[in-house]
C-alpha cells in the first residue's frame, strides 16, 4: 500500500509499504479522509525522518476485523485515537487519554490502517467522510471538550487566541452556539478565515495591544472567556489579562513554558483557569447531536489533496496560508 513519511528537513515522500495486518481485536480501516493537525509541523521540520506513518485525524471504512467485537463489514468509522489498559480509574471513566499505558495510534496518511475496535467510533452516513474527520478528530473535538467544561453559553462573550484549526474549530462551535465573539491571530489569511466563522472582530497582535482592544469591545470588563489555541508563550498572559472579573480560562495550544503573575491575571480576579487536552467518545456523540441540530463545519476546509501530494499538503499547512487541509482518499 502507499504511506507517506516525514522525511525530515520539512519534506514527506510517498512510498510502498506492507499492508498492516489486524491484530486480534483489532479493525482494519480503509481511509477515506486524514487531517493535518499543527502537533505533526514540529516532526514534519525536523532533521531526522520518521519510522512510522504519522496522521491521527482520520475515517475510514472497516474491511476486516480479527476477532474485533463492537464492528462490522463495511462500516464508516470515525477513529479516537488513544486506548488504554481499560481497567483503571480513567479509562472506566471514558477517558482513556489519562490511562499510564495509554497509546496513541497514528497512520493516517495512508492507504489502510489497523487500529483497536475500541478507537472506532460509528460515523453515520448522513455525515461526509471530509466533514466527519473534522467532527471526530482534533480540530471540532478538542475545542469542544474546553468550552464543555467551562460551561460556556449564549450570553457570554469570547476571545480566541491563535486561529489554527483548532483555534478556527472553537469559533465555529462559538457561532452555533451563538456566543460573542472576538479572535486574535497575526497571520492575516487566517485572520479573514476567522471572520468568515463569526468572530465580531479578528485582532492583529502584531499591529495592535489584543489585550486594549479586547477591553474597549467589551466597554472596559473584559471576556467572560478566554480560549488559548495558541502554542506561542506570549499568549498565556494575554488570555489571563483579556479575562475579566470571574471570567473563565482554557489553555489548549501546548506549550511547554511561560511567564504568568498570578496575584492581578488571576487571583485578584478570582478566575476559574483549566487545562484541556483531548475528548472523549462521549464527547464525540455529543458532537455529532449539535451537528444534527445545525453546526456546520465546512467553512473549516481550504484545501484538499490526494495521498500522492502530501508534500504539498503540508507545504501548504505549514506556510500559515490555510485552514484544515485535508488529505482525501474518497470524497461522499
Amino acid at each position: 500500500m502507499r504511506a507517506a513519511f516525514f522525511a525530515g528537513e520539512s519534506q514527506v515522500k510517498v512510498r510502498q509499504v506492507p499492508q498492516p495486518e489486524p491484530r486480534p481485536g483489532e479493525a482494519l480501516l480503509r481511509m477515506r479522509a486524514s487531517a493535518l493537525c499543527g502537533s505533526e509541523l514540529h516532526a514534519y521540520r525536523g532533521h531526522k525522518p520518521g519510522e512510522n506513518i504519522p496522521g491521527h485525524e482520520m475515517v475510514g471504512e472497516v474491511v476486516a476485523a480479527n476477532g474485533a467485537r463492537g464492528v462490522t463489514m463495511g462500516e464508516r468509522v470515525a477513529v479516537q485515537i488513544m486506548s488504554g489498559c481499560g481497567k483503571c480509574l480513567h479509562c472506566l471513566a471514558g477517558a482513556p487519554e489519562h490511562c499510564a499505558e495509554r497509546l496513541l495510534h497514528t497512520g493516517g496518511y495512508a492507504e489502510y490502517v489497523a487500529l483497536p475496535a475500541e478507537c472506532c467510533l460509528p460515523l453515520p452516513r448522513e455525515i461526509t467522510w471530509e466533514e466527519g474527520v473534522l467532527l471526530g478528530g482534533d480540530t471540532i473535538g478538542t475545542p469542544y471538550h474546553a468550552l464543555r467544561r467551562l460551561g460556556l453559553s449564549a450570553a457570554d462573550t469570547v476571545a480566541v487566541f491563535g486561529c489554527g484549526p483548532v483555534g478556527l474549530g472553537a469559533l465555529a462551535l462559538l457561532r452555533f452556539l451563538g456566543a460573542r465573539t472576538f479572535a486574535v491571530e497575526p497571520i492575516g489569511y487566517r485572520r479573514e478565515l476567522a471572520r468568515r466563522l463569526g468572530a465580531e472582530v479578528a485582532i492583529d497582535p502584531t499591529a495592535e495591544d489584543p489585550v486594549g482592544g479586547i477591553k474597549e469591545l467589551t466597554g472596559g470588563r473584559g471576556v467572560d472567556v478566554a480560549v488559548d489555541c495558541s502554542g506561542v508563550a506570549a499568549t498565556t498572559g494575554v488570555a489571563l489579562d483579556s479575562a475579566g472579573i470571574y471570567g473563565r480560562v482554557a489553555f489548549i495550544g501546548e506549550k511547554q513554558q511561560a511567564t504568568i503573575r498570578p496575584s492581578p491575571q488571576f487571583i485578584r480576579k478570582e478566575l476559574t483557569v483549566i487545562g484541556s487536552w483531548y475528548f472523549t467518545g462521549a464527547d464525540y456523540f455529543r458532537i455529532l447531536a449539535l451537528y444534527k441540530r445545525g453546526l456546520d463545519v465546512s467553512g473549516l476546509i481550504t484545501h484538499r489533496f490526494p495521498l500522492e501530494e502530501a508534500d504539498q499538503a503540508f507545504a501548504t499547512f505549514a506556510s500559515g496560508q490555510s485552514g484544515k487541509v485535508l488529505i482525501v482518499q474518497e470524497s461522499g
